[in-house]
């Protein structure tokens, strides 16, 4: 599903190593317009890709309605593709600020704390008490959310995504083929011992090159089959300890039965090389039985199997346990704060006034707004529910909804966000979020938060770490080297400092649940 795939990528971001030293508080001279109509414009800075459709932001009919409806201009500034982290570093040194700044505002150097004590982001605590009732209303509502929008020192910095459904579910899992399965009178797997038996009984019987499809790591980042031993696929928490799965005792027992696998020719004997494109012809092809993924991919990989094999059918799979019964803690999670953070600078004029701007988007009317766009244009209202147009959906310029979305409605950014409100859901979406969401997701870490100091010691460490057991992770597998080294290999992390870097990762948990929050 796009929005996964976007969220997985713009919220994975690196460090911002530029300096900014001398980035002293800029006095600018505040007004309050908050209790009147009057017209003000601010400058917004956040990414944005373009397409033949709709260039920028500043072209978005729904933005124009908004400013209709609440009297704020927004000149939308872009940053050059490829270059936002340069271009954000830039921008923070030279001191000349937009009033909002989106999405890149975490990278700045020290954390948000300190460019709150810097003065260069408005701590927005006593703001959102007065005039953002809305997104107070949420905050209050959900301790969870609070914490996530609120730093370790209990400033609230942002306005940000946040999920309407509390239990969004899972979009990431295995899926396999059922058509094999019911060839070869075969139950779909729930367990390891019956993934084996079914993904040898495919190998065997119908001659499939790559039963089963692995992430090229060897170890899925989301925790499918990994998971299965107890474990997360790299720092989890079990209870309130932090621990790291790679160097845990369940891990052999995973690395063992993959290179089992590899051996046998149950899974791709080419999976560390494979490029996405030469995975998704694998699949396609039907030259694949099972595979993990996300299930806005599988709708595209639906028609182009079927185009050559029509009876070929993909199928979710339960995230597999040990044995029989046994309960899976780890698996993809949606944060009920989604990212897309908008921080408000110091540069800005009226910060009471955009408040209460954002907090729009989180009342009813800015919800159907952001999620919907324009009734009459973007959607109708049919037995009391939204639904698209064709202006959306069969848009007249020969557009798909995805290149469209942005001129009409909002993606994703700043507000109250219903996963639902896009073109309905396939057979396959709605069965892969349900038995998906059947595992558990007690082991995934909360989005905490490091020091500046824990960041530097952390980020050179795991570099390092994270480099050694790749490479160990492959040839375990494929067994370049032989298991009876995994306890060597769990050593030779531990010198390089695993211990620490685990701490590090406990004392942001503790502080992530100290947090101060109502």
């Amino acid at each position: 599903m796009k929005i996964k795939k976007m969220m997985t990528v713009m919220l994975v971001l690196t460090t911002v190593v530029f300096s900014f030293s001398g980035c002293a508080k800029k006095t600018v001279e505040k007004t309050d317009s908050s209790s009147s109509n009057e017209k003000i414009s601010i400058k917004y800075w956040v990414p944005f890709t373009p397409n033949q459709y709709i260039k920028s932001l500043n072209e978005s009919e729904m933005y124009k309605e908004l400013e209709n409806r609440t009297n704020v201009h927004i000149e939308f500034i872009h940053p050059a593709e490829g270059q936002e982290q340069e271009q954000f570093n830039i921008m923070i040194n030279s001191k000349e600020l937009p009033d909002v700044i989106q999405n890149y505002a975490g990278e700045y150097k020290g954390g948000i704390d300190k460019a709150i004590s810097d003065g260069v982001y408005l701590r927005l605590n006593e703001l959102i008490e007065k005039y953002a009732p809305n997104y107070k209303k949420l905050l209050d509502e959900d301790p969870e959310l609070a914490r996530q929008v609120t730093t370790d020192s209990g400033n609230i910095y942002c306005f940000a995504l946040i999920g309407e459904d509390r239990n969004e579910p899972a979009w990431w899992g295995p899926v396999i083929r059922k058509d094999l399965l019911d060839e070869l009178g075969l139950k779909q797997p729930e367990t390891i011992e019956e993934w084996e038996n079914v993904l040898r009984q495919i190998k065997e019987k119908k001659k499939i090159e790559a039963p089963l499809v692995i992430n090229k790591k060897g170890v899925d980042g989301y925790g499918t089959f990994v998971s299965a031993f107890d474990i997360g696929p790299g720092f989890y928490k079990k209870g309130n300890d932090v621990k790291y799965g790679p160097i845990e005792p369940g891990f052999k027992e995973y690395l063992t039965l993959m290179n089992k696998w590899y051996q046998e020719g149950l899974i791709d004997k080419d999976f560390a090389t494979r490029d996405r494109k030469s995975r998704e012809a694998l699949i396609t092809s039907g030259k694949a039985a099972a595979f993990i993924t996300e299930y806005g991919l599988v709708d595209q990989y639906i028609p182009a199997i079927k185009s050559t094999n029509p009876k070929a059918e993909f199928v979710p799979a339960l995230i597999p346990a040990l044995k029989k019964g046994d309960t899976v803690h780890y698996r993809v999670v949606n944060n009920r704060n989604g990212g897309y953070e908008a921080v408000i600078t110091s540069s800005c004029k009226d910060p009471a006034r955009i408040v209460k701007w954002f907090d729009y988007a989180y009342s009813k009317e800015g919800y159907m707004l952001f999620n919907y766009g324009i009734e009459g244009k973007s959607y109708t209202i049919e037995n009391g529910k939204p639904k698209f147009t064709d202006l959306m959906l069969k848009n007249p310029e020969g557009f798909d909804y995805w290149t469209v979305v942005n001129k009409w409605k909002l993606d994703v950014g700043p507000y109250l966000r219903d996963y639902k409100a896009i073109p309905e859901f396939t057979k396959f979406d709605l069965a892969a979020m349900d038995t998906w969401t059947k595992a558990d997701d007690d082991y995934v870490l909360p989005p905490t938060t490091l020091t500046a100091e824990e960041e530097e010691q952390y980020s050179n460490t795991m570099s390092d770490i994270e480099t050694y057991k790749d490479e160990m992770i492959l040839k375990f597998i494929m067994g370049k080297e032989p298991l009876s080294k995994f306890d060597d290999y769990v050593k030779q992390i531990k010198s390089m400092g695993i211990d620490q870097m685990i701490q590090i990762q406990q004392n942001a948990l503790n502080r992530y649940y100290n947090r101060k929050i109502k």
